[in-house]
């Protein structure tokens, strides 16, 4: 319980922290950390508050130098909102899924999968951590949903509910459906 306290109040530092030297024209303001798992998982597989924060300020700057440097940037610059979804698990892997509320240029999709994706990450135990960046990108709005949904998710969850034995059978803890989904 001490350690999603600590976690809680570490990220909502960044958060503020991160909220308050945004400005105009920044390619990319971060609103919060949704954290898509139970707190009894996370305490279980996040070894330290440390890492996890300076995984994230590693993944915030990378996602910067991603959307400021893409190719054509002035072409590309699109104001929107949405989801930087983050999966970590032991052996020092990571996965990254973009779920933002339109329809992202590809060129920017791609690097910021190649930056964020080329982050070291923290070494999870037990299983996956799961979370997600809230951000917008050029002066977006803040999205309005309140946790992702990336398209890969929302068609393997649809799978996985056409072939439940039990109709109307809950949809699968986050962690095992990244798992599920894992593309090495």
């Amino acid at each position: 319980m001490q350690l999603m306290r600590w976690i809680a109040m570490l990220l909502l530092s960044w958060v503020l922290a991160a909220a308050g030297g945004a400005h105009a024209s920044e390619p990319v303001t971060n609103f919060n950390v949704v954290l898509l798992q139970p707190s009894a998982v996370l305490e279980a597989r996040v070894p330290s508050v440390d890492a996890l924060a300076e995984y994230i300020k590693a993944v915030q700057g990378a996602l910067r130098e991603a959307v400021a440097g893409s190719e054509a940037q002035e072409k590309t610059r699109q104001s929107v909102g949405g989801f930087i979804v983050l999966a970590v698990r032991p052996g020092l892997q990571s996965r990254v899924w973009i779920d933002f509320d339109q329809l992202l240029d590809l060129e920017v999709r791609k690097q910021i999968a190649l930056k964020v994706g080329a982050v070291k990450p923290f070494e999870a135990r037990e299983g996956p951590v799961v979370f997600a960046l809230k951000v917008a990108l050029w002066d977006g709005k803040e999205s309005k949903r309140i946790a992702p949904l990336p398209a890969e998710w929302k068609r393997s969850a649809a799978a996985a509910s056409a072939s439940a034995a039990t109709p109307g059978a809950a949809p699968p803890e986050v962690g095992a459906l990244v798992e599920s989904i894992w593309n090495d």
